[in-house]
């Protein structure tokens, strides 16, 4: 088994949501230019103290008993290839009408302890009175994560909860979320170094390929580059 870690830096971009609109845009705003919805909407919806990103919040006692060491250890194995990634699951019933998604953003934004990790923290929250699931990322994660390829992972977990298998369920998210993770990895480096072998290629058509490949400065100006020759010792 492969123990290589993976850049978070490197991942295919994708396109952050809106969590009321869904609409598209390409950097973190403080409020969608769609719809105008900001944090202190959800602030509003939800007037109350919001609890720790722990791996299973579960404030009604929703979840069996016993599944946070086994989780544990499927969380270890994705964090061994992506030691920045964090995961939690939250399961509540909200009222009727609630949003699941405006929950999640609310919670991943405003849980106590908020440090730069949060920004590559996934939080996933399932609603029992609406029965949705809601996947939420860290604005560092949010990029480079397509929904799409994500829904089959959330249909399954949903499967699971429904048969009452709670630990297949969530052991199998986080092993579907390394994969897709690990699939997104794979295709940004294959794009970083085509990128680079185009750079190499203008400059050695402008003539400025004299200096040697591994120099400290090269290093120095591809951050990624150096970051994942230092991954492939690890």
């Amino acid at each position: 088994m492969s123990h290589r870690k993976y850049s978070a830096r490197v991942f295919t971009r994708a396109g952050m949501l809106c969590p009321h609109c869904r609409a598209k845009f390409e950097h973190p705003e403080e409020s969608c230019s769609h719809c105008e919805f900001d944090l202190s909407v959800c602030e509003k919806a939800f007037p109350f103290s919001p609890p720790p990103l722990t791996p299973i919040i579960d404030p009604s006692g929703l979840v069996p008993a016993g599944l946070n060491e086994d989780l544990a250890k499927a969380t270890q194995k994705l964090r061994k290839r992506f030691p920045k990634i964090e995961i939690s699951f939250c399961f509540v019933r909200l009222q009727p009408g609630v949003a699941t998604q405006e929950f999640a953003f609310w919670l991943h934004n405003s849980a106590p302890h908020a440090d730069e990790t949060r920004a590559w923290h996934l939080l996933v929250v399932g609603d029992f009175t609406s029965g949705q699931l809601a996947l939420s990322a860290g604005y560092g994660l949010e990029p480079y994560i397509k929904n799409d390829l994500w829904e089959a992972a959330l249909q399954e977990l949903a499967a699971c909860i429904a048969d009452e298998e709670w630990k297949e369920g969530l052991n199998g998210f986080v092993a579907d979320a390394r994969t897709l993770l690990t699939a997104a990895w794979n295709l940004a480096e294959q794009r970083r170094l085509k990128n680079h072998r185009k750079l190499e290629t203008h400059r050695t058509r402008d003539g400025q390929s004299e200096r040697p490949e591994s120099s400290e400065g090269d290093e120095k100006s591809d951050p990624e580059r150096s970051n994942t020759e230092e991954l492939a010792k690890s």
